[in-house]
């Protein structure tokens, strides 16, 4: 069904009783690189007060969804296809939690592993086998079109099996609070050691006087600078950077090889970062009793203080830094790690490891809760073959079990879709 539009894509679609929320999954399919058992994007329904969830059924087949993501207007959500050929393809959302297929084109590497949408042009795909940064624009209506912008990575790192060649494996956004047309678009390199520093608004035009010609850009900073690339910000041999989350002036980076938690300290007004040290991404207790662990997903929560949120709206304030909480999903220790944000965000205090409710946990997301609910964690156990729901004190923000699962082969990503708000708005 890749790249036809105008009808529904998937089985019967399913219908939320009143409150619960939509949660669209990823999985791997027979046809993806890596395989796996799944048909495409599921839908699955959350009970914000219990953490119950239940199966919606298929909403959209399509090759290797491992990576999701949402735009609210018109509301879209972007697919990567994870095969050698890698593509994005697009679906809109409708008010009954259908997904319609709208286009598909070229993610501009193989093996794309990231999506993140950048407002009403375009969207950022990371490809991991090539160390490619897409930048895809797309059409007022979300539509993806071409030609994208490719910004190929260069280098390499020490752990020869995985970080033989450039590895681009996600992407976050960073604003500045005092200007907003400073915007900077921050790609994770899991093979180079390094974030990756790019302009967000608008992708820079080839022989720009901002591309790097003036010495800014590159691994040395130096000679034969990267095109497109502004700067990089390097990170100790052998992280391996795999996800990363901004909180204001700091960013927080997963080290997938050196099972590490990383800061960085950035500074918005010239797109540079500095890297101030890093934890291990799990407690003590629980690294002497693992072999191996790979961090996978790391996230910023905010707490609520007296039933309010600390900042108003559905999704993190970008630009201003605040004391909250860094989960982590450990793959192997298979546990979400709790860190506190100390120091106006310098610094960061390991809490507590949760089980996080089934096997190789890979990304997960925070549900809040509205009008007094809870919120929850949803993980995806990509070798357990089921979702976990975690409910989050309010006061420590720490996550329990709540010991409800639902069975979905090879879950990788967790999307959450604000399908009463779409309701509302097609209504009106």
């Amino acid at each position: 069904m890749r790249g036809k539009r105008g009808s529904p894509v998937g089985e019967s679609v399913g219908q939320s009783v009143d409150g619960r929320r939509l949660l669209l999954v990823g999985t791997y399919t027979p046809d993806s690189d890596p395989p796996g058992e799944g048909e495409g994007v599921y839908r699955v329904w959350f009970d914000p007060e219990t953490g119950v969830m239940t199966h919606g059924g298929l909403a959209a087949r399509t090759p290797g969804p491992s990576f999701l993501a949402f735009r609210p207007d018109p509301p879209t959500v972007y697919a990567v296809n994870e095969r050698a050929a890698g593509s994005l393809t697009a679906f809109r959302v409708g008010g009954d939690a259908s997904l319609t297929g709208i286009g598909s084109v070229p993610s501009g590497g193989g093996s794309p592993c990231h999506v993140r949408n950048l407002g009403p042009e375009q969207v950022a795909v990371t490809n991991y086998a090539d160390g490619v940064v897409s930048f895809v624009p797309t059409t007022p209506d979300g539509v993806p079109t071409g030609p994208s912008r490719e910004l190929r990575h260069r280098g390499s790192g020490p752990v020869t099996d995985r970080q033989e060649s450039p590895h681009a494996h996600s992407t976050a956004v960073a604003l500045d609070s005092d200007d907003p047309r400073l915007r900077y678009l921050l790609a994770a390199d899991l093979g180079t050691d390094e974030l990756r520093v790019y302009h967000y608004a608008t992708p820079l035009a080839e022989g720009s006087e901002d591309d790097g010609q003036d010495g800014t850009a590159g691994r040395d900073g130096g000679a034969d600078p990267e095109p497109g690339l502004l700067r990089t910000v390097q990170l100790p041999p052998g992280t391996g950077p795999r996800h990363l989350a901004v909180n204001g002036r700091y960013v927080y980076v997963a080290g997938e090889l050196d099972s590490r938690v990383h800061v960085v300290r950035w500074n918005p007004r010239n797109g540079t970062g500095e890297h101030l040290g890093s934890l291990p991404s799990t407690g003590a207790r629980t690294a002497a009793t693992t072999d191996a662990n790979f961090p996978a997903e790391i996230t910023l929560h905010r707490l609520k203080v007296e039933g309010r949120d600390i900042a108003d709206g559905d999704v993190l304030p970008p630009t201003s830094t605040y004391e909250g909480r860094v989960y982590v999903s450990n793959r192997g220790a298979d546990v979400i790690s709790t860190f506190a944000v100390r120091d106006g965000g310098a610094r960061l205090d390991h809490l507590a490891d949760t089980p996080a409710g089934g096997a190789w946990p890979r990304h997960f997301t925070v549900v809040r809760g509205h009008n007094g609910q809870p919120d929850h964690l949803v993980v995806a156990a990509q070798n357990g073959g089921s979702l976990a729901s975690l409910l989050i004190d309010p006061d420590t923000g720490i996550p329990a079990d709540t010991g409800h699962r639902l069975e979905m082969p090879v879950p990788v990503c967790v999307l959450p879709v604000p399908i009463n708000r779409i309701r509302r708005s097609s209504d009106g």
